[in-house]
């Protein structure tokens, strides 16, 4: 249910659940240093226990009471914070294992969503707050899919209206020698290399048979993933070429001027953005996945951005998810 910021204080003060929005996506909150409400959120989204969730701070002040903060992370989050960039940090002893999926290492990031912010200036401590959908779907960008989603189960809402960027935040692995992105999002490798002036890698591969090196959310081989079966292709041209589209299918392009190209398939297609915008297609995508499922397809055909941008990666990297069970 639609509920109000005093409703849902005092929920989290009472060591429930509530759902709040982010700049980034809907995310289902507790108190993340309080072990039972953090195993509510576990529970309510059927997420695994190898899956640790990040831990939401207002400022770097309150980061160094749950993680040990080196030189770098102090510079990320002057210079990124409040904003989508997660920081991977040795944790401090406060933060139950349970949040951390056992791990020495905790995810921290300070939200710019003035809801969120004014949330955690008003509770004494951070909030986990992952996706608020069941574990492995389409994550939810509004809070009308969040209610369709858990239905009587779920949780107050605190409704801030569509989320402006749309996909999850960045994630960046501080806690080893070799700096690495475990999950894109708006903030690029570039923009991180600038800041520090040290090379970062890209590691966003599936850890799912490597459960130990787990360090980030996002990074289960099927994920993102919405109702309807969703069938992968590599570009637009091997989607043309695609001999088993039926009137039943509804493709999804990420430019309406690609729209056209497809008049001659007998099924629907769809935009994502207007002209290719990557910032718009990243704000539109899960929210489109979310709409499209309510309309009876019997499957989606996504094809993947061609663009040589770490945008366009992130993208890609959902898209890819998404369609896993099917791949």
């Amino acid at each position: 249910m639609i509920s109000s910021f005093a409703h849902c204080k005092e929920q989290l003060e009472d060591g429930n659940l509530a759902i709040l929005p982010t700049e980034t996506v809907y995310g289902l909150a507790a108190n993340g240093i309080d072990p039972v409400a953090v195993k509510k959120i576990f529970s309510l989204k059927g997420r695994p226990p190898t899956n640790p969730v990040i831990l939401h701070v207002s400022n770097i002040k309150d980061a160094f009471k749950y993680a040990f903060i080196d030189e770098n992370a102090e510079k990320l989050a002057q210079h990124f914070w409040p904003g989508p960039l997660t920081l991977i940090l040795k944790k401090r002893d406060i933060v139950p294992e349970i949040a951390t999926a056992d791990l020495s290492t905790v995810g921290i990031r300070s939200p710019s969503n003035a809801i969120f912010r004014k949330m955690l200036t008003s509770l004494s401590f951070p909030l986990a707050a992952p996706s608020a959908n069941p574990s492995n779907r389409t994550s939810p960008t509004s809070a009308s899919q969040v209610l369709e989603m858990f239905g009587n189960s779920c949780p107050p809402i605190l409704d801030d209206g569509p989320t402006e960027l749309g996909i999850e935040s960045t994630i960046l692995d501080l806690s080893s020698k070799k700096l690495s992105i475990l999950r894109l999002g708006h903030i690029s490798a570039a923009s991180i290399e600038k800041c520090l002036d040290v090379p970062i890698s890209i590691s966003m591969e599936s850890h799912e048979k490597h459960s130990k090196l787990k360090k980030s959310p996002g990074t289960s081989k099927v994920h993102y993933a919405p109702k309807t079966p969703a069938i992968l292709h590599e570009s637009l041209k091997n989607c043309l070429e695609f001999k088993n589209i039926t009137p039943n299918d509804l493709i999804i392009v990420h430019s309406s001027h690609d729209i056209a190209k497809f008049a001659r398939l007998p099924c629907k297609t769809i935009a994502l953005s207007q002209n290719g915008n990557l910032h718009e297609i990243a704000r539109s995508l899960f929210g489109k996945l979310h709409d499209a499922d309510k309309l009876n397809f019997k499957q989606f055909h996504l094809c993947l951005n061609e663009l040589k941008d770490d945008l366009a990666y992130a993208i890609n990297d959902r898209i890819r998810r998404a369609c896993a069970k099917n791949s």
